[in-house]
């Protein structure tokens, strides 16, 4: 699959990694900031709300929690953004997983912007730019700490539809692996397929350039190497490092690229069905590779070799079939 001849690659993002790196929050604000901090109620009762607040130290601050088992709502979004003017909030934190840091998003746009979430669904309706926005990602999945999307859950349309911009991609993500090492297995295995599903969608793109190629299939080797003693073991903090770059990397490449067939069944099952994200598109992907090999054979060939499998003597069809069967795998481990 040739390369585009003509391409813009940019990101706005600026990315801290490390353990303990939500202690950096505290040098982007001032004592005259109020900052909200978004996330759900499960991170508030297992005290990592807390950890972040601490990390705080004197910066002013209030908490919004949402629903921990719900997809993000207009409910919750005008609930935020409720929070945020009453308590006179000058910048936002996205604190969690994919909905929570997808919430803040939302809760930015209408701080700034003014109206109904639903307005701004679609691409590039944001007008203005949002506060200051800090995204801290918990799982493996969404990479919304560095993406121009957001996701809203429309039981009106039986589908999850998106916002789509440039001016919602946080200023800050913070990627502290101090915060996701005890993550549940399950979890950790669901929203880590999430992140494999956007590396690869992105990387067999008919939109991909040269950049987006390296950084997805570094994405797929890092998964390949760590998703499994990542879930498997709660104290294993270097595979918990890795695959939140990994989950990042895929999130600047399909920035770039948009997704695939994958994401185009899972978002409208799941807003149907109410099944996690993460885990639908582990069940669709091997099916989609299947379909979707034989127009990009050499690539499917490098999937193969980056998640580890074995294709040394192995022809170009032999090697691509060996990436589904690597998935496959990974699914069943």
């Amino acid at each position: 699959m040739p390369f585009q001849t003509h391409f813009d690659f940019r990101h706005p993002t600026r990315i801290v990694h490390g353990p303990g790196s939500i202690a950096y929050l505290a040098d982007c604000f001032s004592p005259a900031d109020k900052v909200l901090i978004v996330s759900d109620q499960v991170l508030g009762e297992i005290g990592t709300v807390e950890a972040v607040t601490a990390a705080l130290g004197n910066i002013p601050h209030a908490v919004y929690l949402k629903d921990g088992s719900s997809e993000p709502t207009q409910e919750d979004v005008e609930d935020g953004v409720q929070a945020y003017r009453q308590e006179r909030c000058t910048a936002i934190i996205g604190l969690g997983g994919g909905s929570p840091m997808d919430v803040a998003k939302m809760i930015g746009v209408l701080a700034s912007n003014n109206g109904r979430i639903t307005q701004y669904l679609g691409s590039d309706k944001v007008a203005n730019d949002l506060p200051y926005l800090a995204c801290v990602p918990t799982t493996y999945g969404t990479a919304s700490e560095v993406t121009p999307f957001a996701v809203l859950d429309n039981p009106a349309s039986g589908n999850k539809d998106p916002v789509i911009s440039w001016k919602i991609a946080p200023q800050l993500g913070v990627l502290d692996p101090d915060l996701s090492v005890a993550l549940p297995a399950l979890v950790g295995a669901a929203t880590g397929m999430d992140a494999l599903t956007h590396a690869l969608e992105s990387y067999i793109n008919l939109a991909a350039t040269p950049i987006t190629e390296g950084i997805a299939l570094h994405a797929i080797r890092l998964i390949g190497d760590n998703l499994r003693l990542a879930c498997a073991n709660d104290h294993a903090l270097a595979a918990t490092e890795n695959m939140l770059i990994a989950s990042m990397l895929a999130g600047v490449a399909f920035s770039q690229t948009r997704l695939g067939n994958v994401h185009a069944m899972s978002h409208p099952v799941g807003a149907h069905y109410h099944v996690h994200h993460g885990l639908l598109n582990a069940i669709l992907l091997p099916y989609v590779m299947e379909f979707n090999w034989f127009a990009c054979p050499g690539k499917f060939a490098a999937i193969a070799e980056a998640l580890g499998a074995h294709t040394s003597g192995l022809d170009q069809r032999q090697a691509a079939h060996a990436a589904i069967s690597a998935v496959r795998h990974i699914n069943a481990d």
